[in-house]
């Protein structure tokens, strides 16, 4: 059980839920910051645990609407989620950065293109994201234990953005070092 699944699973066993309700908690608790899923991806999820015979789907009425399923987890799923938990090693996903890739291209053609631009664009897009976080002064030993889980995934997060940024400005800082020393190089010959 991948960790996407494992926390859809954990969100339906406590409580039922249908699908709206499922993303608008992925809205408001911006999951987003710690999990990669999506409502496509719940969705495919929630009929792959219904296979399954983890979560069984009730349909409700709704009004003038379309009638909705609500997910409750059954009995083999609540056993194959505690059996996930005890198994994961919660793990850190591969991570690919889509700056790796820019500095790969870069090396494959043969007309080289200016990355400064798109570093400095990067630099500024993840010290936005950092602005969205405000966890000065807050003490731990006040909030409650849910308060205090969250807390911990936001100082992930910043954390990695911080180290994310330190290597941007490494990179910015050697790729502009080249340059310089490449147009040096370029008026030496020209002379």
């Amino acid at each position: 059980m991948n960790n996407s699944e494992l926390f859809l699973l954990c969100l339906i066993n406590q409580n039922p839920r249908y699908g709206y309700e499922i993303a608008h908690f992925l809205e408001e608790s911006n999951a987003g910051l710690w999990i990669n899923i999506s409502m496509p991806y719940v969705y495919r999820l929630l009929k792959n645990f219904e296979m399954e015979g983890w979560v069984a789907a009730n349909q409700v009425e709704s009004g003038n609407r379309p009638n909705k399923n609500v997910y409750q987890i059954t009995e083999k799923g609540r056993d194959a989620l505690f059996s996930a938990i005890q198994k994961n090693d919660f793990g850190t996903d591969r991570i690919f950065f889509g700056m790796d890739v820019a500095l790969a291209a870069h090396t494959l053609i043969e007309e080289k293109l200016d990355l400064m631009p798109l570093i400095e664009w990067k630099i500024k897009k993840l010290n936005q994201e950092l602005g969205q976080f405000n966890l000065e002064g807050i003490r731990h030993s006040e909030l409650t234990d849910d308060e205090v889980m969250a807390i911990l995934i936001m100082e992930h997060r910043v954390g990695f953005i911080n180290s994310e940024l330190e290597w941007l400005k490494k990179v910015e800082l050697t790729l502009s070092k080249r340059n310089n020393k490449q147009s040096l190089s370029v008026e030496d010959n020209s002379n």
